[in-house]
């Protein structure tokens, strides 16, 4: 039998259901309200949604709950009613991957009081008018599969993303395929503001001309990158723009963006030697100070990051100090193996005590405190990796955020979006920037391709714990690779799926350690960036406890 089920997780409340087998139980017993359960039937549910939120907001308030998840497609549209009943909602995601319908649509025009909502996808005329209407961000997880090179240098990867863009860049001749997403995204796009063009022809800006007009837009600032080659349409473009009625009657601007190197190249003609002298010596300076205030940045943040783990390490020196009597292992007794399957030997005892070795749950809610993100800790034994791992709704915040939110160029480590913190899939990635030379987030992770680190036992297991489990992992495979997304899958179709997928990723490894992979395993993938991007290292782990 369904039930709706209400779980509250941190900052999080979790609609959903739960199936229960009533055969041995009371059957009267259909609803269940306590701190930990709140458990309805679904005909009481949807009759006294109402005095349900009665409940729910007591408990709401307590816990400071913001957000606020739908599991199931079934429940998405009596639980936006319920949300009209719970002010202190403001951020809604929808889990199934489907898109909004009609009836949701009109469901999310009643509520006042949601600022964000995440859902898969939405068509445009529904996603337009809710812009019109209500003040709430819609953000959709849909990937825009790359079909053209107008796409992917604009980096439009969703649909939200085509929809708020305000900025786009054409920097080549556009063809066919490209002109198709152009005009597929002036039909969606709503708050486009400007056009910035470093090539151009004539054909191509009556091309783009045509597709403003037919997709009825006003008010757009067209930016021409002032080089010798653009500049040499200027005349042309000129008497165009004179012509157009449309571009006069719709306010679309043009400007030329001179360049510093146009305007270089145009002023030395003018110059004597000596001149050109004093200016090599200025773009000199210029040189060396750019490179300064990038290593300025780079240190500012490094400061801001150890300022952080600092920060950390004293917080759970407090919290250690309170739980220390029932957590730290006596140091008289040796540390006990952990048990992993018979196929695999337990990592060697380690002499290192530390305060977070026992109470993650604990330890996590503490740092919840400071950031809502927190979604476990890794460690990698012998290297500098040792941190809070944070999860976001993108993969892209915490790549120039810090832990405490804050803009940083180093990042945090983090957990990729699309896994489940909770319960975790059977391949759960954690991503970090390759900070080599203060060897901060993953950038101690290149001591893992060492053949005295990774043939060393005590080694090759990593701890990755979460605020529901104390997880060690027994590293399988460890290898480098030109940038690519194939070892990222999180979720597999079938178990003979995940094991192709588990013998492919091991193949690659610089080292056998002799680990065989179960179709029912979990696996842990730790990612970083090399080369300036051009490639990836890469660790992979599975759980053994």
């Amino acid at each position: 039998m369904k039930k709706i089920k209400f779980t509250i997780n941190d900052d999080t409340l979790f609609i959903g259901y739960k199936i229960e087998n009533n055969t041995f139980r009371n059957l009267s017993n259909t609803n269940i309200i306590s701190k930990d359960d709140l458990i309805f039937d679904l005909k009481y549910y949807r009759n006294n949604i109402s005095l349900i939120a009665g409940f729910l907001n007591v408990m709401l308030k307590t816990d400071n709950v913001t957000h606020a998840i739908i599991e199931q497609e079934e429940l998405i549209l009596s639980s936006l009613e319920l949300l009209n009943h719970l002010p202190s909602i403001t951020e809604l995601v929808i889990k199934p991957d489907i898109a909004i319908d009609f009836d949701t649509h009109l469901a999310i025009l009643k509520n006042d009081t949601l600022k964000v909502i995440n859902c898969y996808t939405i068509p445009t005329y529904l996603l337009e008018r809710i812009d019109t209407t209500k003040s709430v961000k819609i953000e959709t997880r849909n990937e825009v599969f790359f079909i053209s090179n107008f796409l992917r240098k604009n980096r439009l990867t969703s649909y939200s993303d085509v929809f708020y863009k305000r900025k786009i860049l054409i920097d080549y001749d556009l063809q066919d395929i490209d002109f198709k997403d152009l005009d597929q995204f002036l039909s969606i796009n709503t708050y486009l503001k400007t056009i910035y063009f470093e090539y151009i022809n004539l054909d191509l800006i009556k091309n783009v001309i045509r597709f403003l007009r037919e997709n009825k837009k006003k008010n757009i600032s067209i930016e021409i990158k002032g080089t010798p080659n653009n500049l040499s349409y200027f005349n042309a473009l000129e008497e165009y723009v004179k012509k157009s009625k449309y571009i006069k009657k719709n306010k679309i601007s043009f400007k030329i963006d001179y360049t510093r190197d146009y305007k270089l190249d145009n002023f030395l003609k003018l110059l004597n030697f000596a001149s050109l002298k004093y200016i090599l010596v200025v773009i000199i300076i210029s040189c060396l100070l750019g490179y300064g205030i990038n290593q300025y940045d780079l240190y500012k943040s490094s400061v801001q990051i150890d300022a952080i783990t600092d920060d950390i390490a004293d917080l759970l020196e407090e919290f250690e100090h309170l739980d220390s009597e029932d957590t730290i292992p006596d140091q008289n007794t040796e540390t006990p193996e952990p048990t992993p399957p018979t196929t695999t030997p337990a990592p060697p005892p380690s002499n290192y005590v530390s305060p977070y070795y026992k109470n993650y749950a604990k330890v996590i809610s503490v740092l919840k405190e400071t950031n809502r993100d927190t979604v476990g800790w890794v460690t990698v034994n012998n290297t500098t990796v040792n941190y809070p791992v944070v999860q976001s709704t993108n993969n892209s915040y915490y790549l120039n955020h810090d832990f405490n939110k804050h803009s940083n160029s180093l990042g945090w480590i983090f957990m990729d979006y699309r896994n489940n913190a909770t319960d975790l899939d059977q391949n759960t990635v954690i991503y970090g920037h390759n900070i080599a030379k203060d060897k901060l987030m993953f950038g101690n992770l290149s001591a893992t391709l060492n053949p005295n680190w990774y043939t060393k036992a005590s080694n090759q297991y990593i701890t990755f714990n979460t605020s529901s489990k104390d997880m060690q992992w027994r590293i399988f495979s460890i290898y480098k690779i030109a940038a690519t997304n194939d070892y990222l899958y999180n979720t597999f179709e079938t178990q003979e799926d995940f094991l192709t997928f588990a013998n492919k990723i091991k193949s690659r490894s610089i080292y056998d350690f002799g680990v065989e992979i179960k179709e029912n395993d979990k696996l842990l993938t730790l990612s970083t960036c090399q080369n300036s991007g051009k490639s990836r290292l890469v660790v992979h782990a599975v759980l053994v406890q």
